[in-house]
């Protein structure tokens, strides 16, 4: 379902006016799809830099759960792959789909891409890191950019999480163990605090994790070469060690491809640890 920006206000302010104590909250929600899905298309979330000092606007695709009588709904911000260099935001919509369909509020984002650079690879050179530093900015300001929208979709700004798959994932790893070093892609008056993040197929930096981060679930082909599994297993290794929450789901056989190969456990696996760690926190994460 697609909807004009231009109805946006007067459509949610009617859903909210609409609410009321009978309207109960549906059966097998956050594990199993029980809601129909709506879309808001291209909301802008922030202005940046590119590369060449040009500006560029980023935009989002927000997905809820529809006939939701819920006023504060937990959020993930979702990242496309694509080696940093390619895709978009709609590229990969069955898994913001799948998400909103069991009552999570799911912003599937762009960030800045990088065309001149070769497909990203481990280990990673200079300009490789410039990009990644800046994409995982840019999900942070789209982490900030919800909070803020929180009155008008109806979202509880202590109950965010961040997830992507391949070079989306790195951002999410990135965006849980730096959250003390935000960037500054848009709405610099809300925090970058995350509950956790879902990795799929991604990895993070050992060295950047501490007891303070957010930690992660881990999906990953066991014989990944793109984002080469010893990555991620350091990675989690690095959370464990720290104490924060992480679970790691290594799948016999699969490559880099788990979406493509491991599509309904991913989504269990997902939707089960974003209960958990998000919905269930008691407080929320700030």
């Amino acid at each position: 379902m697609r909807r004009s920006l231009a109805v946006v206000t007067v459509l949610v302010g009617l859903a909210v006016a609409g609410l009321t104590a009978c309207e109960p909250v549906k059966e097998g929600i956050w594990v199993d799809p029980v809601y129909e899905v709506g879309r808001y298309d291209d909301l802008a979330f922030a202005t940046v830099r590119d590369e060449a000092g040009q500006l560029e606007t980023l935009r989002l695709d927000l997905y809820e759960p529809l006939d939701d009588p819920r006023t504060k709904r937990p959020v993930i911000v979702f990242a496309h792959g694509g080696s940093f260099t390619s895709g978009d935001k709609s590229s990969m919509r069955w898994i913001p789909e799948a998400w909103a369909a069991r009552g999570y509020v799911v912003a599937s984002i762009d960030y800045r891409l990088r065309e001149d650079l070769p497909a990203v690879r481990f280990p990673l050179d200079t300009q490789e890191l410039i990009a990644i530093v800046d994409a995982k900015e840019d999900m942070q300001g789209a982490v900030r950019w919800m909070k803020n929208a929180a009155p008008m979709f109806r979202l509880d700004p202590t109950r965010v999480s961040v997830s992507g798959y391949s070079a989306g994932a790195v951002m999410a790893l990135l965006a849980a163990t730096t959250q003390d070093l935000p960037g500054n892609s848009g709405t610099l008056n809300q925090t970058s605090l995350v509950c956790t993040a879902v990795s799929i197929s991604g990895a993070g930096t050992p060295l950047l994790v501490d007891a303070s981060d957010a930690g992660a679930l881990f999906l990953h082909g066991a014989n990944d070469t793109t984002v080469p599994f010893s990555e991620a297993d350091a990675t989690y290794d690095a959370m464990v060690a720290a104490g924060v929450p992480a679970r790691f789901v290594a799948y016999p056989g699969v490559g880099h491809a788990v979406p493509g190969e491991r599509a309904d456990e991913l989504v269990a696996e997902s939707s089960a640890w974003l209960k958990a760690q998000m919905v269930d926190r008691a407080g929320g994460c700030g």
